[in-house]
């Protein structure tokens, strides 16, 4: 009659126990099939005393055994050897930029008040779709609105907002309430030069 074991296994075997299980056997079934590859294989069974309670494995099941050792061993040799080779990142080519996103980008890039994380290979990739659909004309028009807006309040001693990442900018379709034809409204009253008084825009 079989008797229940309990093992308490160190975190970082565990994790390779996890890695090298078959996706079939569950983390019990996979510690138990490899003490028993320890225990009858045939290396082991020489050094056992007399009337030892192993059981003498069938040459098929020894046959699957070994073949079962040289998978892991393999797989062991595999990790070494991916190991041992230099890790190559993915070759990172420069984005071929048009002088229109370039353009576009040094625009952005010289609003009074905005992030200093920019991602340009991101930003280039929202630029291209929207482009597409809008033209370059009207997005160097959003900046160019959005950066005026930035100078104007600025100068009138207003609250500036940070213009995001660019690529968020664009993703975000945040440059769509710079395209649209509404009057910006003015705070406080506005002196007209015509009129030669201050005017208040209700």
């Amino acid at each position: 009659m079989s008797k229940p074991v309990f093992l308490r296994l160190p975190e970082d075997l565990i994790c390779d126990l996890e890695r090298y299980k078959p996706k079939t056997m569950s983390l019990t079934g996979y510690c138990a099939f490899l003490i028993e590859l320890g225990v009858d294989r045939e290396v082991t069974l020489a050094e056992r005393p007399t009337g030892s309670e192993a059981s003498n494995s069938s040459s098929s099941i020894t046959n699957k055994e070994s073949y079962n050792l040289n998978n892991i061993e393999r797989s062991e040799k595999v990790k070494e050897n991916a190991e041992k080779e230099p890790k190559i990142g993915k070759s990172r080519k420069k984005p071929a930029y048009t002088e229109e996103f370039e353009a576009f980008w040094k625009l952005y890039q010289s609003a009074p008040d905005r992030v200093s994380s920019q991602t340009k290979p991101k930003a280039f990739d929202e630029w291209k779709a929207i482009v597409a659909l809008e033209g370059p004309e009207t997005l160097l028009e959003a900046a160019g609105r959005a950066i005026d807006e930035q100078k104007r309040k600025k100068g009138a001693g207003e609250f500036v907002g940070s213009l995001p990442d660019l690529f968020r900018w664009l993703r975000d379709g945040k440059y769509e309430v710079y395209l649209e034809g509404h009057k910006q409204q003015q705070v406080g009253p506005v002196w007209n030069a015509e009129m030669g008084c201050w005017v208040y825009d209700d």
